[in-house]
């Protein structure tokens, strides 16, 4: 695992995602932080319509997620994703996010809603940096996962998509979203127009009525004093 992010997904239009925790001491390279853009673009995107466990595939690497529930919350959800080699098994991915997620629920899930600052639960990283040394030796993971065969997810239905789809989506999205604030602009500004309008057109067609009765009520005024 080359890098994890965990955090809170936006539930509703203009809401930001949170993130909450993350992979701290991965190495340093170009690659991992393109990687690391991507993911957070990744992030930016993911909706509570978002396919709930996901491979994206990027390249000579895949991202994996989770999104699940976060508990006695008022519909918050919690997305664990993770980049991996393409070649590391999906099954082994998903179990390390499936350990990932039942501890920071444990630890943290009862405060997602009152989160308002961004990596409040860094120091989950320890617990992080430990499962994934766990997970980098795959022969010791199949002896692991032998041992728990009963609980061994079936991955076969997971969605698999590529990044370029994904981004390319949200690029769409975003442009549709500017788009549709321009038209709301431009909607209001006509309405205002057209009122103004309106009421222009009202005072001229009443305003020499207005007048004349006006006089007359003057000359009445003045005939009966």
């Amino acid at each position: 695992m080359k890098f994890t992010l965990i955090f809170r997904v936006a539930t509703s239009p203009g809401q930001l995602p949170m993130p909450l925790a993350a992979s701290m001491d991965d190495e340093k390279d170009s690659d991992l932080e393109k990687f690391k853009g991507q993911a957070k673009k990744i992030m930016r995107q993911t909706s509570t319509t978002s396919p709930p466990q996901c491979t994206i595939e990027a390249g000579t690497y895949s991202f994996h997620y989770v999104i699940v529930d976060a508990p006695g919350s008022s519909g918050a959800k919690i997305c664990f994703l993770t980049l991996a080699e393409k070649g590391y098994p999906r099954r082994f991915a998903f179990d390390y996010l499936d350990d990932l997620q039942k501890e920071f629920l444990q630890l943290h899930g009862q405060q997602i809603d009152s989160v308002e600052r961004p990596y409040k639960f860094i120091t989950f990283d320890t617990f992080i940096q430990k499962t994934k040394k766990l997970y980098m030796d795959t022969r010791a993971n199949r002896n692991h996962l032998k041992m728990m065969s009963e609980d061994l997810r079936d991955i076969q239905g997971i969605m698999t998509q590529n990044i370029q789809e994904v981004l390319g989506r949200g690029e769409k999205l975003e442009t549709v979203t500017n788009k549709s604030s321009t038209l709301s602009a431009e909607t209001k500004k006509f309405k205002d127009k057209a009122t103004s309008l309106y009421r222009d057109l009202l005072l001229r067609q009443w305003a020499p009525l207005l007048v004349v009765v006006l006089v007359v009520l003057i000359l009445l005024y003045f005939f009966w004093t």
